[in-house]
């Protein structure tokens, strides 16, 4: 379950960093804020955001992930 506070994984790929963030707002609509270390803000609904392990349909770890 996400919650504010929650740490966030963001993982682009291949060539590029893995960026790291913490849930600061929920709203009731599933949208989540999440402020990154390093400075940005983003906004997702919550059914993007994958647990741990998960991956896409063809087996791809790119995403945003729950930071364990």
């Amino acid at each position: 379950m996400i919650e504010v506070g929650s740490k966030i994984r963001f993982n682009y790929g291949a060539l590029h960093c893995e960026e790291f963030g913490t849930v600061t707002a929920i709203t009731d609509y599933g949208i989540i804020t999440i402020k990154g270390d390093i400075g940005f803000v983003e906004e997702i609904n919550e059914s993007c955001i994958k647990m741990p392990g998960e991956t896409t349909v063809n087996g791809s770890p790119i995403g945003v992930f729950v930071d364990v």
